[in-house]
């Protein structure tokens, strides 16, 4: 799955900003480095794409081919429950995001190191509640599979949804925060603001600058 947002992150970056994944979209609208209504967009685009894949899902994968049950959505696992379930997800998406604004809004080597971000989380919450870390990823699979209403179903996307979104939005917040707050600020500017003027002089080269902190799931 890292290596899938990886590819991603390089195929569509220079079209769109690579915004695959609203928790990230979420935090980087919070820690000023993308306009609200930028951020808007993304995510409803994001949630149609959710949509539009779990119904390609659909036309593939008949029912009986359909192993989870669900077309793979995130259900939490009862050997952790819901509690563990939800930090694990703060963490991962913690993890992910503090790893887009450093090394995408900072301007470093990026999709590389986003996509074995990604990698790390899976290998981690696949067991807890097969990892979602993206509240667009758990959102299509969720809603399409209850309503395909298969004989062979797999109960749980739904009702576990919540946890897909609240907790990697929470570690969304967290991240900017550190982002934002944890920085070498100008004695007297509030740090927010030196974040939002860094970026509005950064040159607009397409590969990096004001256009970079826009970019990478």
């Amino acid at each position: 799955f890292g290596m899938s947002i990886l590819v991603l992150a390089y195929a569509v970056t220079h079209l769109s900003g690579g915004h695959m994944n609203c928790a990230v979209t979420f935090s980087l609208v919070i820690g000023g480095a993308l306009p609200w209504y930028q951020g808007v967009m993304h995510v409803v685009m994001q949630l149609l794409g959710s949509m539009i894949g779990a119904g390609i899902l659909v036309a593939i994968f008949p029912c009986d081919m359909d192993k989870t049950g669900n077309l793979g959505s995130n259900v939490v696992s009862e050997r952790f429950g819901y509690g563990r379930a939800l930090v694990a997800e703060v963490v991962g998406t913690f993890l992910l995001c503090t790893v887009v604004w450093q090394v995408a809004v900072s301007k470093l080597s990026r999709a590389m190191a986003i996509g074995f971000a990604v990698f790390i989380a899976n290998i981690v919450l696949l067991p807890i509640d097969g990892c979602s870390i993206n509240p667009t990823r758990s959102f299509g699979p969720a809603i399409v599979s209850h309503i395909r209403g298969c004989s062979n179903y797999t109960a749980g996307g739904l009702r576990d949804l919540w946890i897909m979104w609240v907790g990697p939005l929470l570690g969304a917040v967290l991240a900017a925060g550190v982002k934002v707050f944890f920085r070498p600020v100008v004695l007297g500017k509030p740090a927010l603001a030196q974040v939002q003027e860094e970026l509005a002089a950064a040159p607009d080269t397409g590969a990096d600058g004001v256009e970079e902190a826009r970019n990478f799931e």
